[in-house]
This record gives C-alpha cells, structure tokens and sequence, in this order.
C-alpha cells in the first residue's frame, strides 16, 4: 500500500465555545450570572423607577372612582423637597455622615473575623456556627431585645468602666491622636452589636477569598523573610483587594437601604398621599445613592489588584 492512497484524517472541528478567546468566555459567564439579576430589573424595577421619575415632575391624585390624575408642574416637587421640606435634606446629610463612616468599620470588622474564623484549629466549623448565630438573629426585634437587656443589666456610665473605654481614649489621646478619631473609636465601640450584625454577608465574601488564596503565595514570603505584618498588608490585603470593593459596594447599599430616609419617603407619598413629592424625594435619594457608590467605587478600583 502506498503513501498516495492513505487518507487524510480530517480534524474534528471544534464547537464556537472553545474557539472563543478566554476574555470573551469571561464576559459570557458574567452575563450568564447576571442574567437572573437583569431580568428581574427589567420585569420588576425599571416601570416603578420609570413611573417614579414621571411622578416627580406632576401632582398626582387618585381619583375616587379608579384610576390617578396627573398635572404637570414641572421641578416644584423638587423644589418643595430641596428647599422647602424641613425633615428631608437634614436627613439625607446625617444619613450620608453616617454611611461614609460606617462602611470603613463595617469591612475592617469583617476583614479581621474572616481571617480568625480561617484559621486552622480545633472546633472552626463550631466556632463559626457560633459566631454566626448572633449575625443572623441580631435583626430587627431581636437586635432591639439585646439593646435593652444590655441597658437594664448596665447603669448609666457603667459602660466606661466595664469596658475600658476611658482608659483607652486617654491612651489613644496620650499618643497625638485627634479627638474626632478618639471618638470616632468610641461611637465604634458603642455601635459593636449593629456593626455586626450588618457584616454576616461581608464575612462570607471575605472567608470565601481568603480560602482562595493559593498557599504558596504565603510560602514565598516566608521564604523572604517577611514578618507577619508584611504578610498580611502585602499578600492578604492584596489577594482580596477585589472582595474589598465588593463588599464596600454592598455595604453602602445595605445602609442607605435602611436609612430613614426610605420611611420618610413613604409616609410623603402613602400617609400623606403627596405621591409627587414622595417621588421626587426618591429619586433625589437615588442619585444621591449613585453618585456616592460611583465615587467609592472609582477610588477603590484604583488600587485593586486582580492576580491573573
């Protein structure tokens, strides 16, 4: 048999997906995840958000026999909520204050209880049920139970002494530290129960990446000669800089979430049936919400590090 009568064996031709580049396959599963999330905007969200925006900008009233009556009044809804509203702008400056320096607490908090609940020991499966239990109870009614048993079993100014909080704002002063982050420390203590009871999703992201994390990084600077302290800020810090941004995001919308404001917002238009100003109230707090995520998030990506 000779050379000239072999047939060639035809390659098996590959289907589109593994002919796609590797970024393209990225960018398929991301939609793939998002998928859910953007079906419910649209079919959910978009016509109430849509609606709210046309009923800012009119007086709207429901009509006794069915149906609502609209009459366009152009930015006086905005004006009335900007300008004219005593409970809302104030609301919205404390709310603000209180996110921007809330969030850094939040994530340091849960930075620092995912790497304890990570570490190899006896009992961590035990040890995180037990942490976890609080985190999921401490809601609502629950968390208010809490707070009033610690106010009966503690006195006035007991606080101070049982936990050290005097002594340690002296020594934290002793070392040149302002008194705005002396008390800003101290407002931490105080809020210990609602920080953690806000950080349980944060927690899980946190463990999630952190067990991620391959151990030969850890190897490779033990080799160096890198204490813990270097180790931590230069490998751990680093290897989740992408979970970091995640969680801030997460966690400034969970707390403009249960801001106040959305309560205020409400009792405008449902109690009080101003429905257009109640919308205009709304989509001032959204783009309010928008920009300050927007801002956090632009910073943040700056020095996010995705190790490929």
């Amino acid at each position: 048999m000779t050379t000239q009568n072999v047939k060639p064996i035809k390659e098996k031709r590959r289907g589109w997906y593994y002919r796609m580049p590797f970024e393209r396959k990225t960018a398929l599963w991301g939609i793939i995840f998002l998928l859910p999330w953007l079906l419910g905007f649209f079919l959910l969200f978009l016509t109430p958000m849509v609606e709210m925006v046309i009923y800012s900008f009119n007086e709207v009233k429901i009509i006794s026999t069915g149906g609502i009556s609209k009459v366009f009044k152009e930015f006086e809804n905005y004006r009335q909520a900007l300008l004219v509203d005593a409970n809302f702008i104030p609301s919205v400056v404390e709310t603000v204050l209180e996110t921007v320096l809330f969030t850094p607490l939040i994530i340091v908090f849960s930075l620092l209880c995912a790497i304890l609940l990570n570490g190899k020991f006896r009992g961590r499966a035990i040890a995180r049920a037990i942490f976890f239990i609080p985190i999921i109870m401490a809601t609502g009614l629950m968390m208010q139970r809490v707070s009033n048993l610690s106010g009966q079993m503690l006195g006035e100014g007991q606080t101070e002494n049982i936990y050290g909080a005097e002594s340690v704002a002296k020594l934290i002063m002793s070392i040149g530290v302002g008194t705005e982050m002396v008390q800003y420390l101290l407002d931490a203590v105080n809020d210990i129960f609602e920080i953690a009871s806000l950080s349980g999703i944060q927690i899980l992201i946190f463990l999630s990446a952190l067990q991620g994390i391959s151990p030969a990084l850890y190897e490779v600077a033990k080799i160096e000669g890198a204490t813990p302290y270097e180790t931590f800020w230069k490998v751990t810090v680093v290897m989740v800089s992408p979970m970091i941004l995640t969680c801030t995001i997460y966690t400034l919308a969970d707390l403009f979430m249960r801001s106040d404001i959305v309560n205020l917002v409400y009792d405008k238009g449902f109690k009080n049936a101003q429905y257009g100003l109640g919308a205009a109230m709304g989509c001032i707090y959204i783009v309010i919400n928008i920009v300050i995520i927007g801002i956090a998030a632009g910073l943040i990506r700056k020095v996010v590090f995705y190790y490929d």
